[in-house]
């Protein structure tokens, strides 16, 4: 159940799940966060009026006094104060255009992006429900998703790189499908593979881990290694996958589909499964979905391991290449998403905290960033948007990646 709360009865523990800035004004990186300290709640004061928190997911002792304000007459006067907050939000909006046209430009862009990402996870968690249930695939409904995604990535694949960062961990199966997609027409991209087979692609990214809706929730939710037997039960996602698309007769005749779907999980040196494949006898499309499955999972802490960095996993797999997967591929995707990926949070030689947005792909070493934190690690209410390759900035340096667990950050 979410609720606005006033900032004046947010409590430690409270689970926010929206508040009432957007994104490319706000000091925040998430705005879907567990409050965890009474600094966190100063800094919502600062910039928000309201928030709309979970009741289920927030702390009871943090929520006990709203539970007991709750009555009809308390909704009615809230639902009007929002209205009010509302209205004068959109006078305020109009008296500050207008804006500069690049920062417009970047956040209807964002914007866009953000719409078409959630609408493509809710029409992919409908796809998933279905089969789950033993419906039939809306095969219409699977192809706008595809098709959504190829023309978002070929317009502003940084934005969708960008979104997929902010996400929560513990994804459903929907959201971590759409995020492979992303990062593999995205690599496809790069790789300047031909238009007509983004498709192919981005349909086997979606569908790859379609077997796992056959794996019980405990053994896909277990916290710690598992034993050889229950190994065997994740790993027969493979081929229950491949039966349903054998099943399936708008899937059945696309052959590269099936490839994916039972090549993903093979490794270049052959250690993979299941039927240990060596090198080039891996399917291409199933090479490049073996890197991006990875870096994937990586990149997001699951039950029973914690999240490496974009960069550490780019270096993960660089140790990795002509070992686990195909080293020329390794240096492409690395080539693909820059040093310093969208979404990467890096240390500047001034002592401030950025968030990179986008790639410069002529030089991607110098990527746009969004200043999050001053040198004095305070959040910033006017976060500059600084594009690296400038000639005024290069006296602008990036130092290093950050953990955003070494960050006292609200919202990361």
């Amino acid at each position: 159940m979410h609720k606005k709360v006033a900032v004046d009865d947010v409590r430690v523990g409270m689970k926010v799940v929206e508040l009432d800035i957007n994104w490319m004004n706000s000091p925040f990186w998430r705005h879907a966060f567990k409050i965890k300290s009474d600094k966190e709640i100063r800094q919502i004061k600062q910039f928000c009026k309201f928030v709309v928190i979970d009741l289920n997911e927030s702390d009871l002792a943090a929520t006990n006094h709203l539970r007991q304000k709750i009555s009809d007459q308390q909704e009615a006067l809230e639902a009007q104060k929002t209205a009010q907050l509302a209205k004068k939000k959109q006078k305020e909006e109009k008296k500050t255009e207008p804006v500069e046209a690049a920062d417009t430009a970047a956040w209807q862009r964002l914007k866009k992006a953000e719409k078409d990402l959630e609408q493509t996870v809710e029409q992919m968690s409908d796809v998933f429900s279905d089969i789950k249930v033993g419906r039939a695939v809306d095969s219409p409904k699977l192809k706008r998703s595809v098709e959504t995604m190829a023309q978002d990535v070929l317009n502003d694949s940084s934005s969708l790189l960008l979104l997929t960062r902010l996400k929560e961990k513990e994804q459903s199966l929907a959201e971590k499908s759409v995020n492979v997609c992303v990062l593999t027409l995205t690599f496809a991209k790069h790789l300047g593979i031909r238009k007509d087979q983004l498709y192919e692609l981005g349909l086997g990214a979606l569908l790859h881990d379609i077997g796992m809706l056959k794996v019980p929730d405990n053994l896909l939710n277990h916290p710690g290694p598992l034993n050889s037997s229950q190994k065997a039960i994740i790993e027969q996602h493979v081929m229950d996958g491949v039966s349903f698309v054998g099943l399936n007769e708008d899937l059945s005749s696309m052959e590269s589909l099936r490839d994916m779907i039972a090549c993903h999980h093979e490794r270049y040196d052959g250690s993979g499964y299941p039927r240990g494949l060596k090198g080039k006898s891996i399917p291409l499309f199933a090479r490049i979905l073996g890197i991006t499955t990875t870096y994937e999972a990586m990149t997001r802490e699951r039950f029973y391991s914690e999240s490496s960095s974009p960069t550490q996993a780019l270096a993960k797999l660089y140790r990795w290449r002509y070992k686990l997967f195909d080293g020329r591929l390794v240096e492409k995707f690395i080539q693909a998403l820059g040093v310093y990926p969208p979404g990467c949070l890096v240390e500047l030689n001034t002592g401030q905290v950025a968030v990179v947005t986008a790639i410069n792909p002529d030089v991607r070493t110098r990527p746009v960033i969004r200043v999050l934190l001053s040198k004095d690690q305070t959040a910033l209410t006017d976060q500059p948007e600084l594009d690296l390759l400038m000639p005024e900035l290069a006296h602008i340096n990036i130092l290093r990646t950050l953990d955003t667990r070494d960050l006292d950050l609200p919202s990361v």
